[in-house]
């Protein structure tokens, strides 16, 4: 069926931890496990306190910049980042939010193509997926990309790959950072309040409380002809570090 039809290709592009994968509870787990190996015991946020950090501009992607964020100090951030990229993946589980294989089937049928930018690794992302995974293809950019590079250039790169025009998409992410990165390509953005660090209307974004609602959400804004909104980070420093 489709949902979408003046022939022209659009793109919904998804961040992964918090948008598509219930990941925060494990990633707070493996700082306190890490916290506790190395004898540093640091009160690690809980999961509320961890989003207002984030509403606040605190920079915690990718990993390294989580652990040194919560406290680790700057070589012991390092060696747990290390040991996060070789053990996460199958010590600590993440697992889809309620829902979102209806939303990627259902835009898959509109005709939309599916493609992800996520400062996670590859492992990660696809031992939390599964088989979720067969929506994205090929269209799947993270940190250990060959081409490994800042989120907003990863984003551009990975739409002229689908060869569709920044304003015929919309990235989803669930930080301001990523919304930093929309704009800068020139790509609409489509936030979630149920992730890492947004809340409803912050930054005068438009948001969607729970992953039921990303299908309408998206489906709606690729069928608009208008141009993303202009947006101007209250930290743009520190934001433009995530991106």
């Amino acid at each position: 069926m489709r949902e979408i039809g003046d022939g022209e290709v659009r793109a919904a592009v998804f961040d992964v931890d918090g948008v598509l994968l219930n990941s925060l509870p494990a990633h707070l787990a493996i700082c306190r496990d890490k916290s506790q190996e190395f004898g540093l015991h640091v009160r690690v946020p809980t999961e509320r306190e961890l989003r207002d950090m984030v509403r606040r501009g605190v920079v915690i992607s990718p990993m390294k910049e989580f652990f040194r964020a919560v406290g680790f100090p700057e070589a012991l951030a390092q060696r747990a980042d290390d040991d996060y990229e070789r053990d996460f993946s199958w010590r600590y589980r993440s697992v889809p939010f309620a829902g979102v294989d209806a939303v990627l089937a259902r835009l898959a049928e509109a005709d939309v193509l599916l493609g992800v930018v996520s400062s996670n690794t590859l492992l990660n992302v696809s031992s939390g997926l599964g088989s979720l995974m067969r929506y994205f293809g090929d269209f799947a950019f993270t940190r250990d990309h060959p081409r490994d590079q800042p989120k907003a250039a990863a984003l551009r790169e990975l739409l002229a790959m689908m060869r569709v025009a920044p304003h015929r998409a919309v990235y989803v992410g669930d930080q301001p950072a990523d919304a930093r990165a929309a704009q800068l390509v020139g790509t609409r953005f489509l936030g979630v309040t149920y992730g890492w660090g947004l809340g409803p209307g912050d930054l005068g974004l438009r948001t969607v409380d729970t992953p039921a609602e990303l299908a309408n959400g998206l489906l709606e804004m690729l069928r608009a002809e208008d141009t993303p909104r202009p947006w101007v980070a209250r930290d743009s420093s520190a934001r433009a570090r995530g991106a």
